[in-house]
C-alpha cells in the first residue's frame, strides 16, 4: 500500500493480496496538514495515521471536508482530546506525585511517631454458630 500526504488531502492506493485488483481512495481533509510531519502505522488490515495540522485553534468540526460518513474510517477514542482538555501534561504527570507529598496532619511518612489507626485494633472472636442455635 501506498500513503501520499498533500496540505489539503490522504491519497491511499494498493493491490488486494492475489494482485489482482487496484484500489485507491483520495481524501480531502476539513483543513490543512503538516504533510511532512505525521506519523504512520500500516498492518495487513489497517492504515492508522497520526495527522498534525498547520495551524493552531478551534478544533475541526470533522476529518474530512465533506460531511459523509465512511464506513472504512474510525475514530481511535482511545487517543481522542476533547477542545477542554489542556495540553499541559506535566499537572496531570505530576498530580499523583503531588498528592503522595502533600503533609497531613504534620507527620512525615515513615516517621516511627505515626497516630496508630483505631482501624488497626483486634476484632473480637466470632461467636460460634453452636451458640445461635441454643438461642433460638
Amino acid at each position: 500500500a501506498v500513503v501520499s500526504t498533500q496540505s489539503t488531502g490522504i491519497t491511499f492506493s494498493g493491490n488486494n493480496e492475489q494482485g489482482t485488483k487496484e484500489y485507491v481512495l483520495d481524501l480531502d481533509l476539513y483543513g490543512e496538514v503538516n504533510k511532512e510531519k505525521y506519523k504512520m502505522l500500516a498492518s495487513d488490515r489497517s492504515i492508522q495515521l497520526c495527522l498534525t495540522r498547520v495551524e493552531e485553534g478551534e478544533y475541526w468540526p470533522r476529518l474530512l471536508e465533506t460531511k459523509i460518513k465512511c464506513h472504512f474510517l474510525k475514530t481511535d477514542f482511545n487517543k481522542w482530546k476533547d477542545e477542554d482538555e489542556t495540553d499541559d501534561e506535566d499537572e496531570s504527570a505530576n498530580w499523583e506525585s503531588m498528592m503522595n507529598n502533600m503533609n497531613i496532619g504534620g507527620t512525615e511518612l515513615g516517621s516511627e511517631d505515626e497516630v496508630a489507626d483505631s482501624d488497626d485494633d483486634d476484632l473480637p472472636d466470632l461467636e460460634d454458630d453452636k451458640d445461635i442455635e441454643k438461642l433460638e
